[in-house]
């Protein structure tokens, strides 16, 4: 069969079929533009440098959490305790002549407000986390 010139939109299985293309075939069709994909990038980039700084600040409060909780039970362990915690059970931390103290009592229970440190817990993983 004999070549078809460049401007007749034609194929061998369908035949002349320009009508059926998804982008213009002739100067008098309508025009398209293409996407700017430069902007789809750097929009995207923004989208993907917020999730990472998110991420990020959420990771520096998390460490920031782990560390207070480590100082708070270094800080209870270091005490001087006259008994043996049990996990789950509120215990409350003084500083007696600057020794600190554990001790079974609240603040309320003997008016000890002056030298009272912090209320904590003991949990399962021998950690203290505050009250």
């Amino acid at each position: 069969m004999k070549k078809k010139p460049d401007l007749v939109v034609w194929d061998e299985i369908e035949g002349y079929n320009a009508s059926k293309m998804q982008y213009p075939t002739n100067v008098s069709a309508p025009s398209f533009t293409l996407p700017d994909v430069g902007l789809v990038r750097t929009e995207s980039a923004k989208k993907m440098m917020d999730v990472f700084e998110r991420e990020k600040k959420e990771l520096v409060e998390k460490v920031e959490k782990m560390y207070k909780e480590y100082l708070d039970s270094v800080m209870v362990w270091e005490s001087k305790i006259s008994f043996d915690p049990v996990v789950g059970k509120s215990y409350y931390l003084y500083n007696f002549k600057g020794v600190n103290t554990l001790s079974l009592l609240s603040p309320d229970d003997w008016d000890k407000h002056d030298c009272f440190i912090g209320g904590f817990v003991l949990n399962s993983d021998r950690k203290w986390i505050r009250l």
